[in-house]
């Protein structure tokens, strides 16, 4: 791949990663503190797949040898498995606070499809969080 095209990539990437750790911290501080998620893991899965995909890049696709398939196959499935967790947190932390109780996948399957269907799904799922903090903004009287 062109260098540009790389480069191009992994600042889009970090914008995503900018939006879902403001999501995350943001739902995290909004839900009570017994039905709060894993935050420093959830922090962990966003940086892990940035660096993995600033990294990868660098090594020649020409030489790809089972070998090298074989040692970097855990890195992907990691990678993959933090991507999948970022989704489920932020899904999951959206619904537990909206509805200030515990959740089962079926409760927050929307917003996890909306947000994995990225960028349509800000359309849908940025309007609730909005709500979130303008109702989470103390009211200041005159």
């Amino acid at each position: 791949m062109p260098t540009v095209a790389l480069i191009t990539v992994e600042l889009c990437w970090i914008c995503f990663v900018v939006w879902f750790w403001s999501l995350g911290s943001f739902l995290y501080s909004m839900v009570k503190p017994d039905l709060r998620l894993n935050l420093p893991f959830f922090r962990f899965a966003l940086v892990y797949p940035l660096v993995y995909m600033g990294v990868f890049p660098i090594f020649p696709f020409e030489r790809l040898t089972l070998v090298y398939n074989l040692a970097i196959f855990p890195f992907h499935l990691l990678a993959m498995f933090c991507l999948f967790f970022d989704l489920n947190f932020v899904s999951k932390s959206l619904a537990l606070a909206e509805t200030g109780r515990a959740v089962s996948f079926y409760d927050y399957a929307g917003p996890f499809f909306l947000l994995w269907f990225f960028p349509l799904g800000i359309w849908f799922v940025q309007p609730r969080i909005n709500r979130l903090f303008v109702n989470s903004i103390p009211v200041l009287s005159s």
